[in-house]
């Protein structure tokens, strides 16, 4: 037995007894492990940061504001992509990944993520670039890069908590949401006070859009069937538990709606949108480190 399986047989079955059990995984639900430990946090890394990324593209569309379109094409291709190469299996085999657009998510992504790196340059070295034209293309590319971690995921019938119709409107509206506040921000720093202003409305109607899907997927999960109800008992119990509390329930929800709050109306500051923004993100990545975490897989009888 060479060291991998060895190791893989030490993972499964440790001996301290703690272990899957001999076909427990055929009548239990059982947690995916793949996408999440060990390697599998550059995973999740890597589809913060190019959702992030892409929904400051997006949203900076609206305002033809060519330094959010730099930075977002940067967020996404420079740190999404990086880590997402950590991630990556053995180089030699990896590129096979974009030879099946037509049959995996993934592949599909690629080749998104591709289109998406060489317009992208195109529309920032074009003085014309902010044409209706191109901030179509470009914003539809976004969107799919947004959904892309998720959609990825959603594709998986084992793992109900994945496989979730809410799933893919909380990624859009999450990259939408952080893109937004990192913009925000952007204009609040380089002295555009008023255009900051104006875009609090749609900050406080992006939140609560992002906090109804969230109740609705934690809703619509606990509902679906008995292992996705299962992933939503992990979130609430044992070692997840403060995650959810602190980094779902205060960071992503409860901070941003005292500041929104603060600032209702269009009464802006920089320093309450930079603290809105730290706090989105971590809550942002709570969010999704809890639904890679916590997913686990139907049992087979």
């Amino acid at each position: 037995m060479n060291d991998k399986h060895q190791d893989l047989v030490e993972t499964m079955f440790p001996s301290d007894g703690s272990g899957i059990k001999p076909y427990e995984w055929m009548i239990s639900p059982t947690r995916q492990r793949q996408w999440i430990d060990d390697k599998g946090i550059f995973l999740w890394l890597a589809f913060f940061f190019s959702e992030i990324g892409a929904g400051l593209y997006f949203m900076s569309l609206f305002y033809s504001f060519r330094p959010g379109i730099v930075l977002g094409w940067f967020i996404t291709l420079v740190l999404g992509g990086v880590i997402h190469m950590l991630y990556l299996g053995n180089p030699k085999r990896a590129w096979r990944m974009i030879m099946k657009p037509n049959t995996s998510e993934l592949s599909r992504g690629i080749w998104i993520i591709g289109v998406f790196a060489v317009l992208g340059f195109l529309q920032i070295i074009t003085p014309g670039g902010f044409n209706m034209v191109f901030n179509f293309i470009m914003g539809i590319l976004c969107l799919l890069i947004i959904s892309h971690g998720f959609a990825t995921m959603n594709v998986i019938r084992a793992l109900p908590a994945w496989n979730s119709t809410i799933v893919l409107p909380l990624s859009i509206i999450s990259g939408i949401w952080v893109g937004h506040q990192l913009l925000q921000l952007m204009f609040a720093l380089s002295g555009n006070a008023a255009v900051a202003s104006g875009m609090e409305v749609w900050a406080a109607t992006f939140f609560l859009i992002y906090f109804l899907c969230i109740l609705l997927y934690a809703w619509g999960t606990w509902h679906s069937s008995g292992a996705a109800k299962a992933s939503v008992k992990r979130m609430m119990e044992g070692e997840l538990k403060q995650i959810t509390y602190v980094g779902v329930g205060v960071l992503a929800i409860l901070i941003p709606l005292i500041f929104t709050l603060i600032m209702w109306g269009g009464d802006t500051n920089g320093f309450l949108i930079f603290l809105r923004l730290a706090s989105v993100c971590a809550g942002d990545l709570a969010i999704r480190y809890l639904i890679m975490k916590s997913a686990v897989y139907n049992p087979l009888i």
